[in-house]
């Protein structure tokens, strides 16, 4: 038996259950930080200590991290919002494609891959795919180690377009619909948004876009966008 300071008894049995319990409930506050996201980052703090706060979301996440060191996330944020911390690269080709810390591509070269399991890191994918088959440097490449069940599509030779915004129609773990809106300077006066649906699976540990089942001329649906504000703005158009 031990006393206290106010000089209440406490059996050895107690002591070890308080314990317990103060253990459980630094594991709950461990495990509820949302990537990215805490007081202290609210408020201003360390970079250092919000990057360690990004790691631990991505080690207690529900999925699966991606391959080349790719991680994972539960957050859904993107699909209200604009991705934060995007930076724009313009490659030898002339295209324009987003590029994250988190999200990817973590590889750029063939071609640019391994992207975040999670609905950001499909977002990042997307693009770059969908840039990539356009592109005749490396459209072969990207077409045969990314693109699933798809009819073989030419690469674009009237210039490149540009990312315009998107919308995400519908999110799960392993699969992710994106309606991806760009600009297209070669059509019209160049200030006409046009989109096409991609939708993106995720396996052997990464992004895959997958063609749907068709004959069609246009499986994506490529099409004139009317209604813009519908679109989350996201790109360099």
């Amino acid at each position: 038996m031990e006393k206290n300071s106010s000089g209440v008894t406490i059996p050895r049995w107690g002591i070890g259950i308080i314990a317990g319990v103060g253990v459980l409930l630094v594991l709950l506050l461990i495990v509820l930080i949302p990537r990215g996201g805490s007081s202290s980052s609210a408020s201003g703090g360390s970079g250092a200590s919000a990057g360690a706060e990004q790691q631990l979301s991505r080690a207690t996440s529900s999925v699966a991290a991606g391959s080349c060191g790719a991680g994972a996330s539960d957050d859904e944020s993107v699909m209200d919002a604009a991705p934060k911390g995007t930076k724009w690269v313009t490659t030898d080709s002339g295209w324009i494609g987003p590029v994250s810390k988190t999200a990817g591509p973590i590889v750029d070269s063939p071609v640019r891959s391994c992207f975040e399991h999670s609905a950001e890191g499909a977002l990042y994918a997307a693009t770059w795919i969908i840039l990539q088959v356009n592109d005749p440097t490396i459209s072969q490449q990207t077409y045969e180690r990314y693109v699933i069940n798809g009819p073989k599509w030419e690469a674009s030779s009237g210039g490149t377009f540009r990312v315009a915004g998107y919308q995400i129609i519908s999110a799960e773990a392993d699969r992710v619909t994106i309606r991806l809106a760009m600009t297209v300077p070669s059509v019209g006066d160049g200030s006409d948004w046009w989109s096409f649906d991609l939708t993106m699976v995720w396996q052997d540990g990464d992004w895959r876009l997958r063609v749907p089942d068709t004959t069609s001329t246009n499986p994506l649906g490529f099409t004139r966008v009317s209604d813009t504000s519908k679109f989350i703005r996201w790109g360099t158009a």
